[in-house]
C-alpha cells in the first residue's frame, strides 16, 4: 500500500493510485510498462529466479541499461525498507492511514465522474 501512496504524493491521479494497490494488471499500461512490472514483481518474490533473460526482455520493451539499473535499485529500495518495517513491527502512522483515507474519497468521486467501476480494496483501508 505504502509504495502506491508515495504516487499520489507525487501527484499520481487518485483513481491510477487506487487500481496499482488492486491490481496493475487491471491497468491501462504501456507493453513496456507491463514488462517492466513483470520484472519488478519478479524480482521481489523470486529474486534468485531473475537472470540475464529478464534483462533482455526489457531492453526488448525498449528499457535501456541505466533504466533496468534505477528500476532495479528503487525495486531493492523499497524491498528493504518494507523488511526492515516488517521485521521491527513497525505500524503505520495514523497521518498515513488519513491521507491514504482521502485519496481513496476524492478516487470514488473521479471513477463516478468518469463512469468506471472503482477497484477493489485488498487492504482494508477504506
Amino acid at each position: 500500500m505504502a509504495h502506491a501512496e508515495y504516487l499520489r504524493q507525487e501527484g499520481g491521479d487518485d483513481l491510477e493510485v487506487e487500481h496499482i494497490k488492486s491490481d496493475w494488471r487491471q491497468m491501462d499500461l504501456t507493453g513496456a510498462e507491463r514488462v517492466m512490472l513483470e520484472w519488478v514483481e519478479k524480482l521481489t518474490l523470486t529474486p534468485s529466479s531473475c537472470g540475464q533473460t529478464d534483462v533482455d526482455g526489457m531492453r526488448s520493451a525498449g528499457w535501456n541499461d541505466r533504466d533496468v539499473l534505477d528500476i532495479a535499485q528503487v525495486c531493492a529500495y523499497f524491498n528493504m525498507r518494507v523488511r526492515i518495517v516488517d521485521g521491527l513491527g513497525l505500524e503505520v502512522d495514523e497521518w498515513q492511514i488519513v491521507r491514504a483515507k482521502a485519496g481513496a474519497e476524492n478516487a470514488a468521486k473521479l471513477a463516478s465522474e468518469r463512469g468506471v467501476k472503482m477497484p477493489s480494496d485488498p487492504w482494508n483501508v477504506r
